[in-house]
């Protein structure tokens, strides 16, 4: 499958599954990076974190080149505020966001603004009454608490991977209590509120909630300009080799 093209106003969402990947494809695979990139994946020391820092970043490089024919290797990154990476060079009107759960990476790309994703593992160890009540907003906790207990680690996790999609379009990060982004997930498409210490904050923003596979969730934050349609938000899976086939 080809990378997806972003029209004015939308978000596209790419994701690759890693895990046919094998050790040699990845060495080989990282002599496609710059030399600063190459260096970063050898210091990684579990197989698995190095093929999602790989994969990511031939995601984001393979989809540019495919949009402007600029080169993969020619577009420059670089670590912006908290770390997340951004387009240094050339110039581009493109904003992205790398996250990566498991066996799955994914990149939202877009000319809307800074833009963020998240993705988690729904595999993960059962939910906690503690976990719920110290990152979830008290009507979050209500609706999670409501649930069978089978369903209750889905739905903390779609509330997280909303939060953190949120946090990482803005670039703020942990900082802030996550207690006070309240989602309400009862209509076509999330909502957003703000409680306590954020009262006041734009709720000018566009989210989505997908299941890309059985085992995970990924949500998607987009700024909106009050008063202007919503944005168009896209999730497609995309091909180890249309990565690595050129």
């Amino acid at each position: 499958m080809s990378l997806p093209c972003p029209a004015d106003r939308a978000a596209c969402v790419a994701w690759v599954d890693v895990s046919s990947i094998t050790a040699q494809d990845a060495s080989a695979w990282a002599s496609r990076l710059p030399q600063a990139e190459r260096d970063r994946f050898a210091r990684y020391r579990h197989p698995l974190s190095a093929q999602q820092f790989l994969v990511g970043r031939l995601l984001i490089r393979s989809w540019l080149e495919s949009l402007t024919g600029t080169a993969a290797a020619a577009w420059e990154l670089k670590a912006g505020e908290r770390g997340r990476p951004e387009i240094a060079s050339p110039p581009s009107p493109w904003s992205f966001n790398l996250t990566h759960s498991g066996n799955l990476v994914a990149c939202v790309l877009s000319s809307v603004a800074q833009v963020g994703v998240d993705l988690e593992d729904l595999d993960r160890r059962p939910l906690t009454r503690d976990l719920a009540q110290r990152f979830c907003a008290p009507a979050e906790v209500a609706d999670i608490e409501r649930r069978p207990e089978a369903e209750q680690t889905h739905r903390f996790l779609a509330y997280w991977t909303l939060k953190e999609a949120y946090l990482k379009a803005r670039g703020i990060g942990v900082a802030v209590h996550l207690a006070d982004l309240e989602f309400t997930l009862a209509g076509e498409h999330p909502t957003i509120n703000f409680r306590e210490s954020l009262v006041g904050t734009s709720r000018d923003w566009a989210f989505a909630l997908f299941q890309p596979l059985p085992r995970y969730l990924l949500s998607v934050a987009v700024p909106q300009v009050a008063g202007s349609p919503r944005p168009d938000i896209t999730v497609s899976p995309v091909t180890l080799d249309a990565l690595t086939t050129r």
